[in-house]
């Protein structure tokens, strides 16, 4: 038989697994949203610095009207010079700045999310690969017609070998010389349980139930 899969948690221990690391990347990618929204609430300073410029811009304006005045006028011209070139740096800062903190926003964001559940992620799904490839081989080997006491023993001996010694005595008081009597049907069971798989119905059966 090709069931040469190592034994996967239980079935139950998968489950719980899944819910807690479904919460865990939940719970860190609400933070990394929430870092974001923070990070972009910064872009009211470059709002403001922006706004600033516009309003140096257009004193520069309005003190260039008055260049023609005379004896004051060549200053006046200088001073609103000064000023505009004064505002499209503190326009152009103002843009920039909003740029970048866009940009941090959103990478911080990522990497807050990211950080913490990328390396339990690469832990976590080969795990839940292996189990799936078990349950996999576990439903084909059902599937077969012949074969049924050897797939029964197999999950028998599986069964003596992960189940917790209570839950094992529970299924049967003396397990070794179930298997060694060849009485695999309840040992089998149990394991089926641990992956929560559940056995087809015997053709004659489902036949005499009709």
């Amino acid at each position: 038989m090709s069931l040469a899969y190592p034994s996967s948690p239980s079935g139950r221990l998968i489950h719980f697994l899944d819910l807690v690391l479904a919460i865990w990347i939940a719970a860190w990618i609400v933070l990394g949203l929430q870092v974001r929204h923070e990070v972009r609430g910064l872009t009211e300073l470059s709002d403001t610095v922006e706004a600033a410029g516009n309003a140096l811009n257009q004193a520069g304006r309005q003190l260039d009207t008055l260049k023609g005045l005379p004896f004051v006028g060549n200053r006046i011209r200088d001073v609103g010079q000064q000023l505009a070139v004064a505002a499209q740096s503190a326009v152009e800062s103002g843009r920039s700045s909003r740029t970048h903190i866009l940009s941090l926003g959103q990478l911080l964001g990522v990497a807050v999310a990211a950080a913490p559940t990328l390396p339990l992620l690469a832990l976590y799904l080969p795990l839940r690969a292996s189990r799936i490839r078990e349950v996999r081989a576990v439903r084909r080997a059902m599937q077969r017609p012949s074969g049924e006491r050897v797939f029964d023993e197999f999950l028998a001996r599986r069964a003596a070998e992960r189940l917790p010694y209570g839950v094992l005595l529970a299924v049967s008081p003396d397990p070794w010389e179930d298997l060694k009597m060849g009485r695999y049907g309840p040992l089998a069971d149990a394991e089926l349980r641990r992956l929560r798989i559940r056995r087809r119905k015997a053709r004659g059966a489902e036949a005499g139930s009709r």
